[in-house]
């Protein structure tokens, strides 16, 4: 798999929360964690989701070394690994990691990657019905990205 990517459009964002309802659904999330979750601050609406950065912060703040990032960019918990203190939580600076109280473990978006593999798209850029949400390989998202800024 080549190195992929996920990017929002925040401006296109119309806070219907499809992106949710189709992440929690795709991952069968319970009430609580959110892998994507949309919050309005008037007048639009602002997505937070997991960026798979590329020095995650998250993983630096792991003790146990549970969390890793792959060959194609996407950020991965091992969930065997860990022991719930919820560092990655305080370390991430988007908010994007999450706790499941019920397992005691982080958790975060995956970019759908049981998806990816079947040459699927993520769930949320699916169901999003402004096409806000961006994703795929890392050069296709770039020139998307600068088609649409030459746009506005």
């Amino acid at each position: 798999m080549e190195k992929v990517s996920l990017i929002v459009f925040q401006k296109d964002c119309m806070g219907c929360h499809a992106c949710e309802v189709a992440c929690k659904q795709e991952h069968e999330l319970d009430v609580g964690p959110r892998f994507i979750k949309v919050i309005e601050r008037a007048p639009s609406y602002i997505p937070i989701y997991c960026h798979h950065c590329a020095r995650p912060p998250c993983k630096d703040a792991c003790p146990e070394d549970a969390i890793f990032r792959d060959e194609t960019g996407i950020v991965h918990i091992k969930e065997d690994l860990c022991i719930g203190c919820k560092a990655c939580i305080e370390a991430c600076p988007f908010g994007a990691m999450q706790f499941d109280e019920e397992r005691e473990v982080a958790v975060k978006c995956d970019l759908c990657y049981e998806r990816l593999k079947m040459n699927e798209e993520p769930a949320c850029s699916t169901a999003c019905p402004t096409q806000c949400i961006l994703w795929g390989n890392m050069n296709k998202v770039s020139e998307e990205i600068e088609e649409r800024l030459l746009q506005q």
